[in-house]
């Protein structure tokens, strides 16, 4: 993957916005060319070596998420909450949710059909492919631009974990506290310009009640609508 490609992963990872399936199509294809079976629909690597850059790529996350909250923006997190975002955000779940995002057929070909030939994978098999991505992206293009690319597309995850004073972490410690599953965003639309997208995302809550956003960021639309939806569950 040293070569000069049509298009450079490099420049795929620093697009402010970046597109992930775009950019897991390329990598695939590099590595596959490289590495493996250029003609191979899948990620064409072993079991245990998927496992080995999964292995990698849960460190490489955990050494991220560690640095973006040591120097959290929007106040200084003491060590209780800093564990506690941490273990919500490099989670399976998490991991499985924002693999959502993207699509389904071109994420499944990072899970080699070594892995399995299920159709359909839970958190543990597409959290691990997320990670197995991170890790051989780690490898081959080093810590600087691993981290950029994950700060960017983990944004929001990152901050609805926020305990302190934050619509969506206030929304999802609500539903924590009394047991109840976290809420789950969904991007329902995208307009505008490549260079100023509008974007609206509903919120659905446990008690199936949804809530939409809208926002010139998708950060800003996810806390519309957990404002939208805190408001709600404070009447009731």
């Amino acid at each position: 993957m040293k070569g000069q490609p049509e298009e450079s992963l490099i420049d795929l990872l620093y697009d402010s916005t970046p597109d992930v399936n775009r950019i897991i199509d390329t990598f695939i294809s590099e590595f596959n060319r490289v590495y493996g079976d250029p003609c191979a629909e899948h990620w064409d690597i072993t079991k245990e070596d998927w496992q080995r850059y999964e292995f990698l790529g849960d460190r490489v996350l955990n050494l991220v998420i560690a640095q973006v909250l040591f120097t959290w923006r929007e106040g200084v997190l003491n060590e209780g909450d800093m564990t506690r975002m941490m273990n919500d955000i490099v989670s399976n779940r998490a991991l499985d949710i924002l693999s959502r995002r993207y699509d389904k057929a071109i994420f499944s070909r990072l899970i080699p059909r070594s892995i399995g030939k299920q159709r359909t994978y839970g958190p543990r098999i597409t959290g691990g492919a997320f990670e197995a991505f991170i890790g051989a992206l780690y490898c081959e293009v080093g810590l600087d631009d691993v981290t950029y690319f994950v700060t960017v597309i983990m944004e929001d995850i990152i901050a609805e974990c926020n305990p302190h004073q934050n619509a969506i972490g206030l929304l999802q410690e609500y539903f924590q506290k009394r047991g109840q599953e976290i809420p789950v965003y969904e991007e329902t639309a995208r307009t505008g310009p490549d260079h100023k997208p509008f974007f609206s995302v509903r919120v659905l809550v446990p008690d199936g009640k949804s809530f939409d956003g809208e926002g010139h960021s998708l950060s800003d639309a996810r806390r519309d609508a957990a404002k939208r939806a805190l408001d709600s569950v404070s009447r009731t």
